[in-house]
């Protein structure tokens, strides 16, 4: 089998993750690419790429041209939008010996719309924010009693936290449906927030890690700060959510913990930004990814790390020259 040679779509900031995979595939290589040449995320690697934006129409083919040219074995992104796309695309890649680390089509559809997965829980018993896809029905329910002020609006399908925010009056409400219809209202739950990093073994299928964190403090709709925890009421929640969902490889869940009910707030099914301090605890996704690459399969171990073990993420530079940006391969 030849080495591995992973290329890490739409990097971004995500410096730290990078680090991880240069450091863990040694024997291989990994590569990095972005439409932004500013991506501190690209550096962290020796060959690196810009692309096209993944809106415009020529976005795969790219990829698929410039994974022959560098012999890519594997390609894995970093943001939600390209999931779906890459998922679309895994018969194509894998045609020319390209492994597309991505959950099925229709499991990506479904974390990325927030109204499908509240539907998707309430029929699967999971608990959920109670959650509403119109100005008409929020009132109704609002009138009712069922919910109550304040809530969250957000994007049905939006990621990173963006136009999220929390909405003190019905008039508030619908100004904002008037001026966008792609919106759901949200249950306001009040208790402690979670994140849980779980990976699913591509080969087996079988859940083989979950770690734990209290979110502590955000910052751009990231963890910034957090402390690892070991729950096994947790631990089941997620193996339950997973059983038959057709998620595979790295996964973020965001939960809630409401006077000791668990609410599952959202999936995102691929690595979250508050992962390095699973990594920092000994929970190596980059290393089971690569095993899995190698045709191996991962033994589950989960709940194998400390507790009370805090994360603290702070600032760093990437410095660039003129001349490296005109050198990098598009």
């Amino acid at each position: 089998m030849p080495s591995p040679h992973l290329l890490v779509t739409s990097a971004g900031r995500r410096a730290k993750l990078v680090e991880y995979f240069v450091k863990t595939f040694e024997s291989g290589r990994v590569s990095t690419a972005d439409c932004n040449p500013l991506a501190s995320a690209l550096y962290m690697t020796e060959h690196h790429h810009i692309v096209p934006r993944i809106d415009e129409t020529d976005y795969i083919d790219h990829l698929l041209r410039l994974c022959q040219e560098e012999r890519v074995t594997a390609i894995l992104t970093l943001i939600d939008p390209e999931l779906v796309l890459l998922a679309q695309a895994a018969e194509r890649f894998q045609a020319i010996g390209v492994t597309v680390v991505v959950s099925p089509e229709a499991a990506c559809q479904l974390c990325f719309d927030k109204y499908m997965m509240y539907e998707y829980c309430l029929g699967q018993g999971i608990a959920h924010a109670r959650t509403y896809a119109s100005f008409e029905t929020f009132q109704h329910a609002l009138i009712s009693g069922e919910v109550r002020l304040p809530v969250f609006v957000k994007p049905r399908t939006g990621s990173a936290s963006i136009e999220v925010r929390q909405v003190e009056t019905m008039e508030e409400v619908e100004r904002l449906f008037l001026k966008n219809q792609d919106l759901i209202v949200q249950e306001l739950l009040v208790g402690q927030e979670l994140g849980v990093d779980a990976y699913v073994d591509l080969i087996s299928g079988k859940v083989t890690s979950i770690f734990i964190k209290e979110k502590l403090t955000m910052r751009a709709g990231e963890t910034d700060k957090s402390r690892s925890v070991v729950r096994e009421e947790v631990f089941e929640l997620i193996e339950h959510v997973l059983e038959d969902s057709g998620l595979t490889g790295p996964l973020d869940f965001d939960l809630f913990d409401v006077a000791g009910t668990l609410y599952l707030s959202e999936i995102n099914p691929r690595f979250g930004g508050g992962y390095p301090h699973a990594y920092e605890c000994g929970v190596d996704f980059p290393k089971q990814l690569l095993r899995n690459l190698m045709g191996q399969v991962n033994p589950p171990q989960i709940g194998q790390y400390a507790s009370d073990v805090y994360m603290l993420k702070h600032d760093t530079v990437t410095l660039i020259s003129a001349t490296q940006l005109q050198q990098i391969k598009r």
